[in-house]
């Protein structure tokens, strides 16, 4: 039982991948996702996760970002240790392009 558990955990860890998302857009439309995550006094340091993706903006339009996928990046610059409050205007800055490094897993729904 144990041999199965520990091959679980090792062949899920090779189940992910890190790519860049460009994210573009020409007005002062939202980039069209929404997070959950970050620093929490309460509960510490969480991972940004995409929670929802919404119909007609660059992120539905683009295609490549799932609910789901982990943010580790905004334009090179690491999310961790980062909270919402801190998060979200940096991504409401960016007025015409956004690059989001994502950590994606099979099985990622839109």
């Amino acid at each position: 039982m144990k041999e199965s558990a520990l091959t679980l955990t090792l062949s899920s860890s090779h189940m992910h991948w890190c790519r860049d998302v460009v994210l573009q857009k020409t007005n002062n439309e939202s980039w069209g996702f929404s997070i959950v995550g970050g620093y929490e006094e309460s509960h510490g340091q969480q991972p940004f996760f995409i929670k929802t993706i919404v119909p007609g903006t660059p992120a539905h339009f683009d295609g490549r970002l799932k609910c789901g996928d982990e943010i580790v990046a905004v334009n090179g610059a690491t999310t961790v240790g980062m909270n919402n409050s801190s998060l979200i205007p940096m991504l409401k800055l960016q007025k015409n392009k956004v690059t989001l490094t994502v950590v994606s897993w099979p099985g990622s729904l839109v």
